[in-house]
């Protein structure tokens, strides 16, 4: 049986680069950098709030990734705005520490998201196909991964329906 799994992003351009690549990463709480000046700025709260969850919950984060598995279903979604922007199929998944995909990436000179989701196929739109508040229960913190419960993907299956017209069964 194929697990259901919601990925969210801050941004609508790491989805675009999903659908381009067929790939998703998600963040190595090891790569961050840790050595950080002690914060004054709202910003560097948040970071530093960011790092606290990601070294949290990075039991949670592998448990759930060594489940995805060949076959299993993807949302995309932009997590503060709920927006569900791409459907994918999973291919595999594995682990990369030196191909830069990422603008972020390619920005701080060295890989932030080397747990890589690799996909056979991704229905994209620009626009959003719904708005999709996570379960908060089973969403990982930092990580923007959650199990998505089946009643919750077949809403999302019938906006994409709704919107495209194309018919889609898993």
């Amino acid at each position: 049986m194929k697990n259901l799994w919601l990925f969210a992003s801050n941004s609508l351009e790491n989805i675009e680069e999903a659908y381009k690549n067929l790939l998703w990463g998600f963040w190595d709480k090891d790569l961050l950098d840790t050595g950080r000046k002690k914060t004054t700025s709202i910003s560097e709260i948040e970071e530093t709030n960011f790092m606290v969850n990601l070294t949290r919950h990075w039991r949670n984060f592998l448990r759930c990734f060594n489940e995805i598995k060949p076959f299993d279903i993807a949302v995309l979604q932009i997590a503060k705005s709920y927006e569900i922007h791409a459907l994918g199929v999973v291919k595999r998944t594995y682990y990369d520490d030196e191909t830069p995909i990422w603008s972020r990436e390619f920005e701080s000179g060295k890989i932030l998201f080397p747990w890589r989701v690799k996909f056979s196929i991704i229905l994209y739109s620009k626009e959003p196909f719904l708005k999709h508040a996570t379960p908060l229960e089973t969403y990982i913190g930092g990580y923007g991964l959650s199990e998505l419960p089946d009643h919750d993907f077949r809403q999302i299956v019938r906006a994409i329906t709704n919107q495209t017209k194309i018919h889609i069964n898993l």
